[in-house]
């Protein structure tokens, strides 16, 4: 990934910190020649990312100390801000593929006149306030702008501990080393949200993790668990762990214990947030901790690199970090710090979001109805087990109201996925309006999967080309993907296509979605720099997959 830095101080320390494959650091109070000038470094470099980041005191400085604060100031400093909104849509509308992060303005908490402004009707603080206000409208008026709020960290941290005038009078340097080092990490876990780089599911232990204590020898009235002491620290601990669900994380149990003694904690102690139900798989037993993870994202489909696992055992910690490549952060020493940590130190840093759809508030639900399919499939061969789901699809095309999901799935799903090209929202947008994008549905007898897959084609005459095709894991191995294919092919039929080209770009993890056009009637045509080109005659293809596949 490659970040470019705009900004009104002086950035190029960031460089040292700032996690990407390339950097670019754009010269100092150069933002608005870099946005607007088609022959500057940040065009030329064509980023990725873009993070815009203007430091408050120096864009408000002369109306700051300038001028006694009254709603002309707000005027004044919001046409400033407009101009720089035009100047990032120029570049937007030129590079359309990339995304922006604009922070928020951070003003200094101290001023000539503290008392004077903290009693006024417009002062320093609400002109901050309105400010970045003006940035979060003009994020969300652009499907490829997204708000990187500094303001959080700073407070977090503390001013003096962020900022040091002697960098700024020496080398027009505002902030210091750890300043540098926090907001690096800010750009990379926004930057992975966007792209949609996050992990999947949630694994905890039990016993001094949940709540305090170990269940086998304290018993379920001994454990620390409650609203006072620290057996609070594990309650809201819980409470925030609860609320990852609603962000389409996946939670789990893998703990040694006996399970009679475990499900009795969550059925029946007063203070538990958590319950049974919350977790879509519980491995509760005297198994060794590794083969337990295996086991879960067998069940659940999923590769272990989309796993995080906490354990406040060290040894146990270990063993899953050098036997597999589940991410194992440390554990606090303290169980006051638990709620703090678990937010800065693994949601931040593993389940960045930027925005949250309806799957993934449904997750939880689609999984477990997936173990459940998963089971009816033991009993059943491959024909009468899709037959017996009842399996009904929609398909939908250029529909604005699935842009969200469909850019998601393009950045998160690996598995079925024939070229694994990543887009953003802004991209989809795009594709909408040049091209056709599919988005479908999936529901069965045991529930609503809600989107899955989706396509990308432009159609040029009577021919066509399917940039995109994939489908989330959740759905594979029931013809869903051959279904979506011929309803794509019918439709482009209906527009007079007659040829359709596909490209397959083999990776490590596509390993299911590589003969998928051998098995829909394409027609290889040969490989050239990686991508292995195929090519159907809509007619033949859709005889073919009727034949073929359960409708």
């Amino acid at each position: 990934m490659k970040i470019a830095v705009l900004s009104n101080i002086n950035m190029e320390p960031l460089r040292t910190f700032l996690n990407a494959d390339e950097k670019v650091i754009c010269d100092y109070g150069q933002y608005m020649q870099e946005l607007l000038d088609e022959n500057s470094s940040l065009y030329s470099g064509n980023p990725d990312i873009i993070f815009l980041h203007l430091d408050g005191e120096e864009f408000a400085k002369d109306v700051l100390y300038g001028l006694v604060q009254t709603k002309d100031a707000e005027n004044i400093l919001g046409q400033r801000l407009d101009i720089v909104f035009e100047a990032a849509k120029k570049y937007l509308m030129v590079r359309e593929h990339a995304t922006l992060l604009f922070s928020t303005l951070v003003f200094p908490p101290f001023y000539f006149i503290n008392y004077l402004d903290t009693n006024s009707d417009y002062s320093f603080s609400s002109t901050e306030h309105f400010l970045n206000e003006k940035i979060l409208k003009f994020a969300a008026s652009i499907a490829n702008v997204f708000v990187l709020d500094w303001k959080r960290p700073v407070l977090f941290y503390g001013y003096k501990a962020m900022y040091d005038e002697k960098f700024w009078f020496l080398g027009r340097i505002k902030y210091t080393n750890k300043a540098l080092k926090v907001l690096s990490e800010e750009i990379s876990n926004c930057a992975d949200a966007v792209k949609g780089n996050i992990k999947k599911v949630l694994v905890l232990d039990l016993d001094n993790t949940l709540w305090g204590g170990i269940i086998g020898e304290d018993g379920i009235n001994g454990i620390k668990l409650s609203e006072d002491g620290i057996g609070k620290a594990y309650r809201d601990f819980q409470f925030v762990v609860k609320a990852m669900k609603d962000l389409g994380v996946i939670l789990a149990i893998n703990s040694k214990n006996n399970p009679e003694d475990a499900i009795n904690v969550f059925a029946n102690h007063p203070m538990m947030v958590l319950k049974e139900e919350d977790f879509v798989i519980l491995k509760i037993n005297w198994n060794n901790k590794v083969d337990n993870m295996k086991e879960i994202a067998q069940e659940l489909n999923l590769g272990l690199d989309s796993f995080v696992f906490i354990d406040d055992n060290g040894r146990e910690r270990e063993m899953v970090r050098q036997n597999s490549v589940v991410a194992v952060p440390e554990f606090p020493d303290d169980p006051a710090q638990l709620k703090e940590w678990f937010l800065k130190d693994i949601v931040y840093k593993y389940f960045p979001k930027v925005f949250i759809t309806k799957e993934d508030a449904g997750k939880a639900g689609q999984y477990k109805a997936n173990i459940k399919r998963g089971d009816l499939s033991k009993h059943l061969n491959i024909d009468e087990f899709i037959k017996s789901l009842e399996i009904r699809i929609e398909v939908y095309v250029n529909d604005g109201r699935f842009v969200q999901r469909t850019a998601q799935l393009t950045q998160k799903t690996n598995q079925f996925n024939v070229t694994t090209r990543r887009y953003t929202e802004a991209d989809i947008e795009q594709f909408m309006k040049k091209g056709n994008v599919y988005a479908l549905s999936y529901t069965d007898r045991f529930g609503d999967e809600g989107i899955v897959g989706c396509a990308v084609v432009s159609i040029n005459g009577d021919a066509a080309y399917l940039d995109a095709l994939l489908m989330s894991c959740r759905v594979i191995g029931r013809n869903v993907e051959f279904l979506f294919l011929r309803r794509i092919l019918s439709m482009l039929s209906d527009k007079g296509v007659k040829v359709v080209k596909s490209g397959f770009i083999p990776t490590n993890k596509n390993i299911v979605a590589r003969d998928f056009f051998d098995k829909s009637g394409f027609i290889a045509l040969g490989e050239d720099n990686g991508v292995f080109t195929y090519e159907c005659n809509v007619v033949d293809a859709l005889r073919h997959l009727t034949a073929k596949y359960i409708a």
